[in-house]
């Protein structure tokens, strides 16, 4: 009787009469089927051979996964150094040297700038390499009796590598009055040859960002935001704030010219934040 058999050669099934005189030939066919040419093959023992070879492929492809999994296995998360969420649901990131928790580069003040009298702003990077005095000016100010003192103090010291910055303001007990114009020919004539930027405001939500900068950034000297009218910061080399002096503490006095020559030379020690170095508590209002 006929025997099914597979082409394995061009994929399609034929009928080819195989005789057999009993079954034992039959299965001495089946056991030396491999010996028979490729094309002449009985169906049942190759489709024996593919299922098996199948099975072998699906138990592989359960099988490797779970294999993949115990050999290296995915890191679990460490509890103890688990993310924790500020108060706007965003989660803090462990941030780098010099870096922010948002992974920004700190900045210093070169990365701000100052208002200049023209309405253009000027870059604090344009002082860069000196230290900075930047002090918030009002002419009606019972403080401003220190102005003559803050002219000698730039003209002493600015071969030395200091720079004085007046910011006038008007904040603090309406003590800068006039229009932009006014305002910069009342320094002009007073004498005043250190920089005078345009009035500003230095205190509240739309202080300048430098000013906030001075106040709170890392590392600032002790104070809070800026209450009073020539408060005063010293700004060094590398852009960081290192300190800061109250409106009683005046350019001339014996403190102040102390602090400078220490910071000129390199042997100021900033106070920590709730230190008691002279000068940088509170700012005084005027009497």
């Amino acid at each position: 009787m006929p025997i099914e058999s597979i082409d394995l050669v061009t994929p399609r099934l034929r009928m080819t009469p195989t005789p057999f005189r009993d079954q034992q030939e039959y299965r001495l066919q089946e056991t030396i089927v491999t010996a028979h040419p490729v094309n002449s093959l009985p169906l049942k023992p190759v489709l024996r051979l593919h299922t098996a070879r199948l099975a072998i492929l699906v138990i592989i492809a359960l099988v490797a996964p779970t294999l993949i999994a115990q050999a290296d296995p995915a890191p679990k998360p460490d509890p103890t150094k688990a993310s924790k969420k500020s108060a706007s649901g965003k989660a803090d990131t462990p941030s780098k040297p010099g870096e922010t928790k948002s992974g920004k580069l700190e900045k210093n003040a070169y990365d701000y700038n100052l208002p200049g009298p023209d309405g253009k702003d000027i870059p604090v990077s344009t002082y860069r390499g000196k230290f900075i005095l930047i002090v918030n000016l009002a002419r009606k100010s019972s403080y401003n009796d220190q102005l003559p003192a803050l002219i000698k103090l730039n003209d002493t010291y600015k071969d030395k590598g200091l720079v004085v910055i007046g910011i006038p303001s008007n904040d603090f007990g309406a003590e800068e009055p006039g229009t932009p114009a006014e305002v910069q020919k009342a320094y002009t004539d007073a004498k005043v040859d250190f920089p005078i930027m345009a009035v500003s405001k230095v205190s509240g939500d739309d202080a300048l960002p430098i000013a906030t900068f001075l106040t709170k950034s890392k590392g600032a000297p002790a104070g809070g935001p800026i209450h009073w009218n020539y408060t005063k910061f010293i700004i060094d080399k590398k852009g960081s704030v290192i300190a800061r002096l109250s409106p009683d503490v005046a350019p001339d006095s014996p403190e102040f010219l102390a602090t400078i020559d220490q910071v000129l030379d390199g042997t100021y020690k900033p106070a920590k934040k709730g230190g008691d170095k002279p000068g940088a508590g509170d700012d005084d209002d005027d009497e």
